[in-house]
């Protein structure tokens, strides 16, 4: 095996950011200076990477209000509400889309999604999206007349934003799936139709693409669907290791896992050995062509240069297990 690492989505901003952003917001400074600022350390999310040899980039996010913000912004038919809400069990909000029409991919501007012009030399570029299902559940609906077709709507939208992601460079697209293992804020469990709209949506979203397209499940246990999961045409599917007890699995898959090995919701920085031993503890119970070591979620919940110390510590983990396997 030879697994390598990647991050997973929104990395935090540093204080500095964070209240330059703020004074933004109050009208206290201009754009220009606020995005001077998010260029330089998007750079350096950027740097930190390439010196720990990922093979695949993200830009971290960093000029991403929340996860959900710019794929609202990406579609037609899709507007934000000027209501927040609470993002899982987290500290964190999202502005709520509103579905009003019938959703289609508008033209987007590629730095929206990832900040590929801040490197001077051609890269792997990885872009994390929130899935359909999960774009979908967190939605309020006042357009399509049932749940299913919104969601099959929103991955036709989703699969045509990924295609336009593919021809400009993005070498790997990550779908974001929480909504299909963590269900606290439904009152109702899904329908068997519902469940079954949700993996229709996503084999809408990712078959007959070229482009390397992964799913990752994360805030919830993910051993009942991950069977169901690794039956689509993806590179990778993935799960959080906080949430999920592995030794309940007993998994056979050509595919890469991603281990949701790093807690993005506890400031404790995992030591690189503890890392590669729980990998191997993992291999016992589920077997895969190879692993990525990942936070289990975004970094965002984190202070900026634990999320980096955490980030180190994946990488440094690869390196002893590929070392000792």
């Amino acid at each position: 095996m030879c697994p390598n690492a990647q991050l997973a989505g929104l990395h935090p901003r540093s204080e500095e950011l964070i209240a330059l952003t703020r004074a933004y917001e109050r009208g206290q400074v201009g754009w220009p200076e606020t995005s001077r600022l998010i260029d330089r350390e998007t750079g350096r999310v950027i740097e930190l990477q390439k010196k720990l040899g990922f093979e695949y980039l993200s830009d971290g996010a960093l000029s991403w209000q929340d996860p959900l913000r710019p794929l609202t912004r990406a579609l037609e038919g899709v507007t934000s509400s000027t209501r927040y809400s609470r993002w899982f069990d987290t500290n964190t909000f999202y502005q709520k889309p509103v579905v009003t029409g019938e959703i289609s991919p508008r033209d987007f501007p590629l730095n929206e999604f990832i900040r590929s012009d801040l490197s001077p030399t051609p890269e792997k570029w990885k872009v994390v999206l929130p899935g359909p299902y999960t774009f979908s559940e967190l939605s309020e609906n006042k357009y399509y007349e049932s749940k299913e077709e919104l969601v099959l709507n929103t991955a036709r939208a989703e699969k045509k934003l990924i295609q336009k992601l593919a021809q400009s460079g993005v070498s790997l697209i990550q779908l974001a799936e929480p909504c299909l293992v963590y269900r606290p804020y439904r009152e109702n469990t899904s329908s068997s139709t519902e469940t079954e709209a949700a993996f229709e949506a996503l084999r809408t979203t990712v078959e007959n693409f070229t482009v390397k397209i992964a799913i990752q499940t994360f805030f919830g246990d993910a051993s009942q669907v991950l069977p169901r999961l690794l039956e689509l045409p993806v590179e990778a599917v993935g799960f959080d290791l906080y949430a999920t007890d592995y030794a309940g699995l007993e998994i056979k898959s050509p595919k890469q896992i991603i281990l949701g090995i790093v807690d993005s919701r506890e400031s404790h920085i995992e030591d690189p050995q503890w890392i590669s031993r729980t990998a191997g503890l993992v291999s016992k119970h589920v077997e895969a062509a190879d692993w990525v070591f990942s936070p289990n979620a975004d970094l965002k919940y984190l202070p900026r240069h634990v999320a980096d110390a955490k980030t180190e510590a994946l990488a440094e983990a690869v390196r002893i297990f590929r070392e000792a396997n």
